[in-house]
């Protein structure tokens, strides 16, 4: 009865883990596609237009506060510098939108790496799991 038992959790312990192992084995072959071909894949989840005040002037870096729930810092001084025309206005948003593509793939390429790592970690947790718990149920059948 005792080795029927043992045998039960064995082999129980070692399912679960092949679930993770076929779960994360998916998400880190996922994310290496990401790296692989971050055109392709990735997206930018949000994307900012440039912010411009009565005076014309673009703001580039909006301020958002960190904390929900906390006040918005001092706006900046107002530059006096104005936009003169349309087509400064448009390389600026060029500039701007060109920049924040490339932030938002720097950005998605990072999180992609450390998710990978991260499933990386869970995988050899779990084959060690399976491993171990698939030997000590072939010694319970014996």
């Amino acid at each position: 009865m005792n080795e029927k038992l043992l045998q039960i959790y064995a082999l129980s312990v070692s399912f679960v883990s092949l679930g993770c192992l076929s779960i994360f084995s998916g998400i880190f072959l996922y994310n290496a596609v990401k790296v692989s071909f971050p055109s392709t894949m990735n997206t930018p989840i949000m994307h900012y237009p440039p912010q411009f005040s009565s005076h014309g002037v673009m703001s580039i870096n909006p301020t958002i506060p960190i904390v929900a729930g906390q006040p918005l810092p001092p706006p900046p001084p107002p530059v006096q510098k104005s936009i003169a025309s349309d087509d400064e206005r448009n390389k600026l948003i060029q500039a701007n939108n060109k920049r924040n593509l490339e932030m938002a793939e720097k950005r998605m390429k990072t999180e992609s790496i450390m998710s990978m790592l991260r499933s990386f970690i869970i995988v050899l947790i779990a084959s060690v799991v399976f491993f171990f718990h698939w030997r000590m149920a072939k010694r319970a059948r014996t």
